[in-house]
């Protein structure tokens, strides 16, 4: 039995001071090629972003072929100023990858109420992943002036951002309004009762 803790022990430290961490792959990353970056199998970027980046290398790496690559340049961007990489992380709503686009709300909302303004205006973009990402930005933004645009935006075309907008309509206390139950009259209560 001690042996076997030992055992477990081992294997448990070699995990942890192995020369390279293995990234960790999941049974959907092996099942097709990657529809942006074509690798047949999961592949690993040469290099990542990481905070020594300048913001204009970051914001390059928003187009990269790679998702990984753009996912980690959008979240390192949202530590830099609103100013310098918020058009970026707005056009990082558009991509293919749901992963990328979700990374870019998140970033956008921690931001805070200070790009309320830019975000309101998305919620009329021409583009529908653009509105709808939008949409879910200003339900964590918890922002009332939007409200007007996300009831235009609960009527669109594009089912994610319809969804996005009741939610956050939802949020900011502009839900559908519930029916009041009225009560029954007495005597259909008597003439259940009878039955």
């Amino acid at each position: 039995m001690e042996e076997e803790n030992k055992a477990d022990e081992t294997t448990t430290e070699e995990k942890k001071t192995g020369d390279k961490a293995e990234p960790i792959v999941t049974r959907s990353m092996t099942e097709e090629a990657c529809p942006t970056c074509g690798a047949e199998a999961p592949s690993m970027p040469a290099e990542l972003p990481d905070p020594s980046w300048s913001t204009e290398k970051l914001i390059a790496a928003t187009k990269d072929k790679h998702m990984l690559v753009r996912s980690n340049a959008i979240i390192l961007l949202s530590k830099r100023e609103a100013s310098e990489a918020l058009e970026a992380l707005v056009e990082a709503l558009k991509d293919e990858e749901y992963l990328v686009k979700s990374n870019a709300m998140v970033s956008i909302a921690s931001y805070g109420k200070q790009v309320s303004e830019r975000v309101i205006a998305a919620l009329g973009d021409a583009d529908k992943d653009v509105r709808a990402g939008a949409a879910w930005i200003i339900g964590e933004l918890k922002d009332n002036r939007a409200v007007e645009a996300l009831e235009k935006v609960a009527k669109d075309d594009y089912p994610l951002a319809r969804i996005q907008a009741k939610a956050s309509l939802i949020a900011l206390g502009h839900g559908p309004k519930k029916e009041e139950k009225t009560p029954e009259p007495e005597a259909a209560k008597t003439e259940e009762k009878a039955e």
